[in-house]
């Protein structure tokens, strides 16, 4: 009986063995699992690589290539490239439409904007006078391109400065390698005491050779004596043509402003104006301007202008200022100047005049001139009706003559035979 309980209890001492073991385990679990926990946020791999996933991915490669194989397929390849070409040519087909419609829609559209009847190069609804200053400009540049395509043709380079430097000069310009280089008939009208503003580059005579080149370039000398004198006779006969081929036939060209100063003195004296030479000077150009007299002026290199040129003074203006007419340019031509100014890029200056006195002798020459042109002209039809007369008369006493010389042969003849 002693021993029973020493049974029991170890009974319990073994079960209470086992429960603190299970209890010791499950805590150990819990602690790895926590560790595993706190490994796995750490990013540490603390499970062994079972080949699992290598397995998988060996799978996968398989996979792959078969997928690959299967691509590279002669026949899949065939049909895949029918199939681009078909979507590539419904692709062009439909491109090909559209443009056809937008370009039949585009006429439509045209049609219906409304046009600028004057220039269609100009927006409608603009004013008459702004769409022919767009015109004027527009047709500048389109000559302008002209001459500078054909910029090999001019031998003088200083035929495309004009162009670009002067926009009247472009037509002229770009006409000028086709042209025969030759005058025209002046057909302006004049006025006496009315100066015409002329410009070197006129095509009426601007392809006329002077001096070194054409007056489009050389000529500011005869153009500006045939102002003045136009301007103080109101005749055109003495244009600057004229008067640049009896300069050069007296030799009063010159390389440097284009004229001799003779060009004045002596050539407009033959032309029944007063020349004299005036002291450069403010006072003597204001003084000496009038109604009946100009001034010439010899502008220096480098002043108003860049070249040295002969320009003519017209007037005094109200507020003192001179009006100038320079056949070299319209901006000068337009802008009132200063006398002071004037006198400061002078080098010299020629008064021209034309008194009533001497408009009365000129206008006298000029009709004894045409007077004795008529009576040239009169007596070489006179002198040709006496020669036809003296050349029949010559031609009845010959055939007289010839007559009797043939009746007395036979005469002598006759009494020979008997």
């Amino acid at each position: 009986m002693a021993n029973a309980p020493r049974s029991g209890q170890r009974t319990r001492t073994r079960r209470s063995s086992r429960s603190n073991s299970n209890q010791q385990r499950r805590r150990t679990s819990s602690r790895t699992s926590r560790s595993g926990d706190s490994s796995s946020r750490r990013g540490t791999l603390t499970r062994p690589d079972t080949g699992y996933t290598l397995h998988s991915r060996r799978v996968r490669r398989e996979a792959g290539s078969g997928s690959i194989a299967a691509l590279l397929n002669p026949r899949v390849l065939m049909l895949g490239a029918i199939v681009l070409i078909v979507v590539i040519v419904i692709g062009v087909g439909i491109s090909s439409c559209v443009s056809h419609n937008n370009t039949k829609s585009e006429p439509s559209t045209e049609e219906a904007k409304p046009k600028n009847e004057q220039d269609a190069r100009v927006a409608a609804g603009v004013s008459a006078a702004m769409t022919s200053r767009f015109t004027e400009a527009l047709d500048q540049s389109q000559k302008l391109a002209q001459i500078a395509e054909n910029a090999d043709k001019y031998d003088d380079e200083r035929m495309l400065s004009l162009a670009l430097d002067e926009p009247d000069a472009v037509d002229f310009v770009a006409g000028y390698p086709a042209s025969d280089k030759s005058s025209r008939p002046y057909d302006g009208s004049v006025k006496r005491g009315e100066v015409p503003r002329l410009y070197n580059w006129d095509y009426h005579w601007g392809a006329v050779t002077y001096g070194d080149g054409p007056i489009a370039l050389t000529g500011s000398g005869p153009t500006t004596l045939a102002m003045a004198y136009m301007g103080l006779t109101g005749k055109t006969d003495n244009t600057p043509t004229e008067i640049a081929q009896q300069a050069s036939k007296s030799n009063y060209t010159d390389t440097g402003s284009g004229s001799k100063p003779e060009l004045f003195s002596k050539l407009g004296a033959s032309l029944g104006l007063k020349t004299e030479t005036q002291e450069v000077s403010e006072d003597t150009l204001l003084l000496t301007l009038s109604s009946d007299t100009l001034v010439a002026a010899e502008l220096k290199e480098g002043t108003i202008t860049e070249e040295p040129h002969w320009v003519l003074v017209v007037n005094v203006n109200e507020d003192g200022s001179v009006t100038v007419f320079d056949p070299t340019s319209t901006a000068v031509s337009n802008h009132p100047w200063s006398a002071a100014t004037i006198a400061d890029a002078s080098e010299t200056f020629y008064s021209i005049t034309l008194t009533e006195e001497d408009f009365e002798k000129l206008e006298s020459s000029s009709k004894t001139d045409s007077k004795t042109t008529k009576s040239s002209d009169t007596d070489t039809t006179s002198n040709g009706d006496t020669t036809s007369e003296s050349s029949k008369s010559s031609k009845t006493t010959d055939s007289e003559d010839t007559t009797a010389d043939s009746s007395s042969s036979s005469s002598k003849s006759n009494k020979t035979t008997d």
